[in-house]
């Protein structure tokens, strides 16, 4: 599904809010500052296709932000470069929508790294908006060789030097991926030819998901949080995000937003388009994706809510702190930040858990 960013100086934008916004019971804060290093990786054993008049190229580059948890104040603007905070931790891997790019999330990566991740974003082939020949969904499926590629390098010797004595390659790694990305997500977790033993948990935030046949979703009891998005008008949540909870084996947890749109996952605060209809069987993503499933789901289109919506912060921070929540019961063994959000009252935000 599309996410333009349109505004570039916006992309760059990083806050950590260091407790949730709203009324919950108890809000997740940040226990670190965050710091930022960058760079571009390149897998030369995997091509790049065609785009458009953009020709097939040998390699697949792979433009990375990296944040982490740094010395300093929890409060702090991100630093670059910054020195990591004393310790080793667990890597999470995001995944952008279709026509974004990492910078667009950075206020989100950056909040669940002040919970005590690595996280790295990578602008992707062929979805990335710097793609050349434009963006497109075409080959999405690809992107799930770059996640072990972009795994192989963060818990392997080519991390960077400044994080090599911080991540924790023992603990494997997370995805995490808004839109187009959740989809991506969703291939890590259950397709079955797409199997990482280091792959802990799967984060998918208003992911387009249905496409994939019924039974897709229960190849693999990989630890799942499906984010829903209740005013979303480019992926319904009761066919996308909802549909693959309840199809889901478990571990799995669904997170109802009262009132939150699919624009406002980014760093901008973007209504919904209402001219964009959301995705159907004759959609690139839908056809590459087409080995999974017929997309007998995706019709008929379910009306949109009309929830008063979500301010833009309290949505980010809203789905900073129930990501964290379930990376840390899931990564970290310490199920109680998830158990508090579950009774916290926080009227826009609704948590079923199905247990294993």
């Amino acid at each position: 599904m599309l996410v333009v960013c349109l505004a570039v100086a916006a992309c760059g934008e990083s806050s950590v809010p260091a407790t949730s916004t709203g009324a919950l019971g108890a809000p997740l804060t940040a226990r670190y500052a965050v710091g930022l290093t960058q760079i571009v990786w390149t897998d030369p054993s995997r091509p790049t296709p065609q785009n458009g008049t953009a020709p097939a190229h040998a390699g697949r580059r792979l433009p990375t932000m990296i944040w982490y948890p740094a010395v300093g104040a929890v409060d702090a603007p991100v630093a670059s470069e910054a020195a990591p905070a004393p310790g080793r931790f667990a890597t999470v891997l995001f995944v952008h929508g279709s026509a974004g790019a990492a910078a667009l999330y950075s206020r989100l990566c950056a909040a669940v790294a002040s919970r005590g991740y690595v996280v790295a974003g990578a602008d992707f082939p062929l979805t990335a908006l710097s793609t050349p020949g434009g963006p497109s969904d075409w080959h999405a499926e690809d992107q799930y060789g770059d996640l072990v590629f972009l795994a192989d390098q963060l818990l392997g010797s080519a991390a960077p030097a400044l994080l090599r004595q911080t991540i924790d390659a023992a603990k494997g790694y997370a995805v995490v991926g808004h839109s187009t990305g959740g989809t991506v997500a969703l291939l890590a977790a259950f397709a079955p030819e797409m199997h990482d033993p280091r792959l802990r948990a799967v984060a998918d935030l208003s992911g387009d998901s249905c496409f994939f046949a019924d039974t897709f979703f229960a190849t693999r009891s990989t630890p799942f949080l499906a984010v829903a998005a209740s005013d979303d008008l480019l992926v319904p949540p009761a066919n996308n995000p909802v549909r693959a909870f309840d199809l889901s084996a478990g571990p799995a947890v669904l997170a109802w937003l009262r009132g939150a749109t699919h624009l406002q996952m980014t760093n901008l605060a973007l209504a919904d388009p209402t001219d964009l209809p959301p995705t159907g069987l004759d959609d690139p993503l839908a056809q590459t994706m087409a080995q999974w499933g017929t997309a007998a789901a995706c019709r008929p289109i379910p009306p949109p809510a009309d929830d008063p919506t979500l301010g833009h912060d309290q949505q980010l921070d809203l789905t900073a702190t129930v990501v964290r929540a379930f990376f840390d019961a899931h990564v970290y063994a310490a199920p109680a930040g998830l158990a508090a959000l579950r009774t916290g009252g926080d009227p826009d935000l609704t948590l079923q858990i199905k247990v294993e």
